[in-house]
């Protein structure tokens, strides 16, 4: 299990072996001291990441779980750890896949990241799907919410925990999908339950006050049996470093095609859980990715024979191992195959 650590003020940066080969000249974003978000249509502001009051308390009673099915899409049950036993009046069924979808900062149950990517995988899927709603955390400031990160990692695998001692629940067939901050929170869990969770899926796992040198609170290749990690807004909002077992950066894994100016890089951002609900509803997954040591030779040809793999999907592509790169369409479809 992971170390709580609370970062009152920024972390020092000190380059890994965790590195992609290509160093990207803005990696990473943990010593950024401000970023700009846009509170409403045309409206930012600056959120400060030096000064401010840090509050990272976590209970359980932060949490919420709403659990769909098959049978179930639009209807879920919601839980709380308190209330886990009541699982059995559902028709939740250990034995088949069951993911975990986890929102990042200022979200909540009912944010685009998890209604996209619980409407790909039901009702196509067969799967037990549990959102996890930690918004009472998430809402406060961006200091208070990194800090929490790892405690309410601990929460989330508290009751997974207690669905695998009571109900039957296989962790080899548990996904945690986590967007931004969510990344990391389904990284502490992971860690949490020793890293035994089957598959963990970071998307553009936040980058402010998290550092390659540090596992202590972030995702990380141990928390689970296999790692993937999205970057589509890598050196802003997102890490930008190779922190998974495999790492997937579209586009060059910065910015993205369509979004614009994308000032606050909440387009790029957001394409990352956009993408990987696009490639679990596809029949066929089209995001092909090559292995390759930077972007521009992926651009300028020099990959075209190496490994091929696919990003995201229902089913990970568990053999690959390294940076893979491609490109994407500007509008959906996205995947160009």
């Amino acid at each position: 299990m992971k170390a709580i650590i609370v970062f009152a003020t920024m972390v020092s940066i000190a380059m890994s072996a965790v590195v992609p080969t290509e160093v990207f000249p803005e990696d990473d974003s943990a010593n950024m001291r401000y970023f700009l978000v846009e509170k409403t249509p045309g409206v930012y502001e600056i959120e400060n990441l030096v000064e401010g009051e840090i509050d990272a308390r976590v209970s359980d009673s932060d949490l919420s779980y709403y659990y769909y099915s098959t049978n179930s899409p639009n209807s879920p049950t919601t839980f709380s750890i308190s209330s886990v036993s009541s699982i059995s009046t559902t028709d939740f069924n250990p034995s088949k896949d069951t993911y975990f979808i986890i929102h990042g900062w200022t979200n909540n149950y009912a944010s685009p990241v998890n209604t996209q990517i619980r409407s790909a995988l039901l009702p196509i899927y067969d799967a037990n799907v549990f959102v996890v709603d930690w918004s009472p955390i998430a809402a406060k400031n961006y200091l208070s919410a990194q800090g929490s990160v790892l405690g309410v990692g601990n929460l989330v695998a508290a009751f997974i925990s207690e669905l695998v001692q009571g109900y039957g629940l296989q962790l080899s067939r548990v996904t945690l999908v986590g967007h931004s901050l969510g990344a990391h929170v389904a990284g502490n869990a992971g860690a949490a339950l020793n890293g035994q969770v089957g598959v963990i899926v970071g998307l553009d796992p936040a980058g402010p006050l998290f550092s390659t040198s540090n596992t202590n609170n972030r995702i990380d290749p141990t928390d689970g049996l296999f790692v993937q990690v999205i970057h589509t807004n890598g050196g802003l909002l997102g890490m930008s470093a190779a922190i998974g077992d495999s790492d997937y950066y579209p586009n060059g894994g910065s910015r993205q095609p369509g979004c614009g100016i994308d000032l606050t890089g909440s387009c790029a951002h957001s394409r990352a859980y956009t993408y990987y609900a696009e490639a679990v509803a596809s029949s066929t997954n089209s995001f092909a990715a090559r292995l390759c040591d930077s972007y521009n030779n992926y651009s300028n040809g020099r990959c075209s024979s190496n490994a091929r793999s696919t990003m995201a999907g229902y089913s990970i592509d568990t053999s690959a191992s390294g940076n893979y790169y491609l490109d994407t369409n500007s509008a959906s479809p996205y995947a160009q195959g």
